[in-house]
């Protein structure tokens, strides 16, 4: 009788187990991408500050500001000093291993110590014909003005992008893309940002606030935006986005109608 009493509350036990820890995982989840959020929304802070320092211009995402001497400095490194913190990069859900890597690929130099992870990359480089690229490797007066971003609030303007080679010391995969591959689903990269928070992914904008969305709804249309082939793209039509994850995942062809909040051009 106590044999069967013992094996009847082992059998609750073990079904309010089955029930309450795939409900503990949730809570976890959700308190990682909202630290990440978090982490995403004093960078913008940051980024805020550094614009209203320097003329109304945004971060670059890597390159020159003193001319073509004086060494890249990659859009974290730009931003820091007004964040006062280097942890904030880094967000929980990133489950990358860099290792114990004290090497600094972007100048060759050993930097002495395990370089702090980066899971954010910058998205406003991206604009428009007249101005696709020139936040990288831009100098003052090329860099992205907040006159020319027609919708601050729906422009985006940080991403996640996780890889195990991007650290604070080093400037790769500084930037972001809606057809990037190491941000999207594939076959070979099982660990990926745009899923990375329970299917979605956490994105700063560039009026600052940050806001949890699934990829597909980045690639919506904007107002009045124009389509992908629409003449005022020019030839930013060749870096298309994929209209979904899944599309992404199986490997066809980006084929996304519209750059939705990828883009400054949403008239």
């Amino acid at each position: 009788m106590i044999l069967i009493e013992l094996l009847v509350v082992i059998a609750i036990i073990a079904i309010l187990a089955a029930i309450l820890f795939p409900v503990f995982q949730k809570v976890r989840e959700n308190a990682r991408r909202t630290s990440c959020a978090s982490n995403m929304s004093q960078i913008m802070l940051g980024a805020i500050q550094y614009t209203q320092d320097n003329d109304e211009l945004n971060l670059y995402a890597y390159g020159s500001p003193g001319g073509a001497t004086d060494g890249d400095v990659v859009w974290y490194q730009q931003v820091q000093p007004f964040i006062k913190s280097v942890q904030v990069f880094h967000c929980p859900d990133d489950s990358y291993s860099r290792g114990n890597n004290e090497y600094n690929s972007f100048n060759n130099a050993v930097i002495g110590h395990p370089s702090i992870p980066v899971s954010y990359s910058l998205t406003l480089p991206y604009v428009n014909a007249d101005q696709w690229w020139t936040g990288k490797y831009s100098a003052g007066g090329s860099q992205v003005s907040n006159a020319s971003i027609s919708s601050p609030s729906s422009t985006i303007y940080l991403s996640e992008r996780w890889n195990g080679y991007k650290m604070f010391d080093v400037g790769w995969a500084a930037e972001n893309w809606c057809n990037d591959t190491e941000f999207l689903p594939s076959a070979g990269n099982s660990v990926v940002a745009s899923i990375g928070h329970a299917n979605g992914s956490n994105y700063g904008f560039a009026d600052g606030h940050v806001k949890w969305m699934r990829y597909e709804q980045t690639v919506a249309q904007q107002g009045n935006e124009k389509p992908y082939n629409d003449p005022v793209y020019s030839w930013l039509s060749q870096a298309r986005c994929y209209a979904s994850t899944g599309e992404a995942q199986a490997g066809s062809a980006p084929s996304a109608q519209y750059f939705g909040m990828w883009t400054t051009v949403q008239q």
